[in-house]
């Protein structure tokens, strides 16, 4: 960088500057060690790193919730702040916070969400209802956000929620200005498209507003798309802080890991592939259509397509009897009824399934660790009508250690964890069930990089275990990497089955997009259904023989 460049950058306006940012909760153990950082204006920073680098701390302290330590020095619109920092005087400031769980009310209208900051009042103190829904109208109309004042949240696309948790965070009242917006993992329970589409119209709000934004998140693709510069937090210091057009996918994953790629992804050897643990011919049900596919003992097996294809309805047409699916399905040779089986029945017989929805559909929240690990072998414990609660608490600690679950305290609630070590109790879970099946819908959804590579190593350890893994993703890279085979989903049909060569992050992008346009590849004419073969590369599965 230029002399001249180095001037220029300096005299950038900053939204918020943190200098030499500390806190300890723990006596000489810094979570923050010496954080610099600044946030510009009209311009989006990412912020990323493993679990426990110090990212929540860093925001909790920006938000007033926890004070910094002494010495830590923080700038906000130009003007130090002097003690601790509190959520009247960031508002003041001009700085806004939107949260993971956007923190709405669907039950209630657009407009009594996105005014909750402040409602245009006459002099009397009543509120102007008419003067609230037309300026209300011209914003959604400028943001170009598709819904109406008097809309129920209720009936709304989660992209635009997410857009209204943004708006009614940049509400101004008076003289107030906007400086900063800081969005804590807002895209986490968006699918790709729709999280796309919020973070350029997150974009055009820091170029149109001079908003220095603050963007943390766990996909590394939004964040190499979405941002301008990449700070990487490790340990409780900046290790990294690039441009993000200088950054690759691998060079951020080596940051935040402090490792290269390579050691990204287990090595384990390829499954063998002889012994059939789940068998389905004609799987049929939702946008599924006659799909044919096995899986064997000691194979990862992935399940892949584009968004709408159907190939994230396959796990739980397996798993939940309400799906009311049709066709045959045989578990370690024994027939299963799809439709009639209850879930306690398919897991007493050595199936496990771990949803995406880690929050309402995997753990029990307000439970503890130990109540939500021993869920499904509640019934082992029990002695003489009596639960003992103290081999309880040994059999989840002997877990927390081997899944690395940290803290590893049986009795702290689910809810306190974060999302990468919740993530570790569903699968410690579900694992120590010793399941013959195990199938897996987006095992990484909103965990950080360093979580994300022990889960890998967990699955993986299952598979060298003896058990049939099915990994339902839209991560092409992870399913390349992980699997020994990959099933094409395109319009409801099983179109193809990649591995060997063929098992590549492009070879499985191409083959997804091309199953969108052509569905499942076509037959001969009076071939009778059959399972594929698991060693087909790049073939339609239809046309292959067990």
């Amino acid at each position: 960088m230029s002399s001249g460049e180095q001037t220029s950058a300096a005299m950038a306006p900053i939204a918020i500057r943190v200098r030499d940012l500390r806190k300890s909760f723990v006596p000489s153990v810094p979570v923050l060690d010496g954080v610099h950082l600044d946030i510009p204006h009209s311009e989006v920073t990412a912020l990323v790193g493993a679990n426990g680098s110090g990212k929540s701390t860093l925001v909790k302290i920006l938000s007033g919730y926890y004070a910094a330590d002494a010495g830590s020095h923080i700038e906000v619109a130009g003007q130090p702040v002097a003690g601790q920092i509190t959520p009247e005087l960031m508002r003041r400031g001009g700085v806004r916070f939107v949260h993971q769980d956007l923190a709405l009310a669907t039950g209630l209208t657009v407009m009594d969400n996105v005014s909750l900051g402040g409602f245009y009042t006459s002099r009397v103190g009543r509120i102007r209802w008419r003067r609230q829904r037309e300026q209300l109208r011209d914003q959604l109309a400028r943001w170009h956000i598709h819904a109406r004042p008097d809309d129920l949240l209720s009936g709304l696309p989660r992209a635009t929620l997410a857009k209204l948790a943004v708006l009614r965070a940049v509400q101004l009242i008076g003289d107030e200005r906007l400086s900063a917006l800081i969005l804590d993992e807002p895209t986490a329970a968006l699918a790709k498209d729709d999280a796309g589409e919020v973070l350029t119209w997150i974009r055009l709000l820091a170029a149109r507003e001079k908003v220095g934004v603050l963007f943390i998140s766990h996909r590394l693709d939004e964040i190499l798309n979405a941002s301008d510069t990449v700070a990487v937090l490790r340990n409780g210091k900046i290790a990294a802080h690039e441009s993000s057009a200088d950054l690759t996918h691998d060079d951020l994953v080596s940051h935040i890991v402090g490792a290269p790629i390579q050691n990204f992804y287990p090595s384990r050897p390829a499954g063998e592939g002889r012994v059939t643990a789940l068998a389905v011919r004609g799987l049929t049900g939702g946008t599924v259509r006659d799909a044919s596919f096995a899986l064997h003992r000691g194979e990862i097996t992935g399940v892949t397509g584009l968004p709408g294809s159907g190939y994230d309805e396959i796990p739980y047409l397996l798993m939940d009897p309400q799906r009311k699916a049709t066709g045959q399905c045989e578990l370690s040779g024994v027939r299963l009824d799809l439709r009639h089986d209850s879930i306690s029945e398919r897991v007493r017989r050595g199936m496990a399934l771990i949803p995406a929805d880690r929050k309402r559909a995997a753990v029990v929240p307000d439970l503890s660790m130990r109540e939500n690990m021993t869920l499904p072998r509640l019934g082992s414990f029990y002695r003489r009508g009596l639960l003992p609660r103290r081999a309880e608490s040994r059999d989840t600690q002997a877990l927390a250690s081997t899944f690395h679950v940290t803290p590893p305290d049986p009795d702290m609630s689910v809810s306190r964890l974060s999302g990468g070590n919740q993530q570790k109790v569903v699968l410690a879970k579900w694992f120590s069930t010793e399941p013959d099946v195990l199938i897996v819908h987006e095992p990484t959804e909103a965990v950080d990089v360093g979580a994300k590579a022990e889960i890998f190593a967990l699955i993986a350890r299952a598979a060298q275990q003896g058990t049939a893994v099915l990994v339902a993703s839209v991560e092409y890279e992870d399913l390349a990497h992980l699997c020994d085979k990959v099933l094409i989903i395109g319009r409801g049909q099983l179109s193809a089955t990649l591995d060997g060569p063929a098992l590549t992050a492009e070879q499985i992008t191409a083959a997804a997009f091309v199953a969108s346009v052509t569905g499942a590849a076509s037959e001969q004419p009076g071939s009778p259904p059959s399972l594929p073969h698991p060693n087909v590369s790049g073939q339609p599965a239809s046309a292959s023989q067990d």
